[in-house]
């Protein structure tokens, strides 16, 4: 257990992070103890390894049942640890797109968006044209970070459901959303399009006191509000966010090509093959206790 703290957990932060012993010790963060311990380092409470859940929960099977392996029992819990570990440790190929907004500059302009490009990259066209043909047409997942701001929390997004789809002219969107007489943001633009969307996505769980079963937290969603902008022949070639969703949409949009090769093993000696042993008999319930 202390390689992977210092690999992933609280020992990781002990070059990067303050040392505490209770919270009063952090500033805007938690102080993060191991068991037994008695100081520890002071964490965002957001930290994690969400890069490695989400692709794993997209690729591998899911664990249902302890399996009782070499005399060891393994708790569907225990199971997904050691996945996430490996896809932690082992940078899977990945198709990537936005960029990571990375804190520092928060101004915005008159119309409440931000001044920076890093946090506002992922454009509601883009993200309407990629959610629609990945999970619609192509019944593929991808993974968003689900906040603009400096935090990261990836998931793995299963649903796209556009509740609302007003057509509008360019002057009609001016007027309703920036009080102006002419649309300011894309010369090329010929009409406009209002979408009000639920993206919905999978959650991560818990164990029970036992860490015998897994309790699963209900998936939550986000609703954005936001224009495409269409070219004369009504294809989507940009967008704004609105209102709330100028800081509620997703800061980067990714999913992973493929799983790790059966023959890797992590730096702290996991091994891939064995792992996924594991997950077979978790997911079959066979060997199980």
């Amino acid at each position: 257990m202390d390689k992977v703290s210092a690999q992933n957990g609280i020992d990781s932060e002990m070059n990067y992070s303050t040392p505490c012993t209770t919270d009063n010790d952090c500033d805007f963060t938690t102080c993060a103890i191991r068991k037994n311990a008695i100081s520890g380092y002071c964490i965002p409470t957001w930290y994690g390894i969400s890069h490695a859940w989400a692709p794993a929960s997209v690729l591998e099977k899911g664990p249902v049942c302890a399996v009782n392996f070499n005399g060891v029992v393994f708790h569907p819990i225990d199971v997904m640890g050691l996945v996430t570990d490996i896809y932690d440790d082992v940078k899977v190929s990945t198709i990537f797109t936005g960029s990571r907004y990375n804190g520092g500059n928060e101004s915005m302009d008159a119309y409440g968006r931000s001044v920076e490009y890093s946090y506002r990259d992922v454009n509601p066209g883009f993200f309407h044209i990629a959610a629609t043909n990945l999970l619609g047409k192509l019944n593929h997942t991808f993974i968003i970070d689900r906040y603009a701001g400096y935090g990261v929390w990836n998931q793995p997004v299963y649903g796209f459901e556009v509740i609302e789809q007003t057509s509008m002219t360019l002057q009609e969107a001016a007027q309703t959303f920036y009080r102006l007489n002419a649309y300011p943001w894309n010369d090329n633009a010929s009409s406009i399009v209002h979408i009000t969307a639920n993206l919905l996505w999978n959650n991560d769980v818990d164990a029970d006191v036992r860490d015998s079963i897994l309790v699963m937290n209900s998936d939550p969603s986000a609703t954005y509000e936001y224009l495409l902008e269409l070219n004369k022949a009504e294809e989507i070639i940009g967008g704004e966010w609105l209102n709330k969703s100028n800081d509620n949409h997703p800061d980067f949009i990714w999913f992973p090509k493929g799983k790790p090769t059966s023959d890797t093993v992590t730096s702290i000696g996991l091994s891939y093959a064995n792992v996924a042993m594991l997950l077979e008999k978790a997911a079959a319930c066979s060997h199980s206790t």
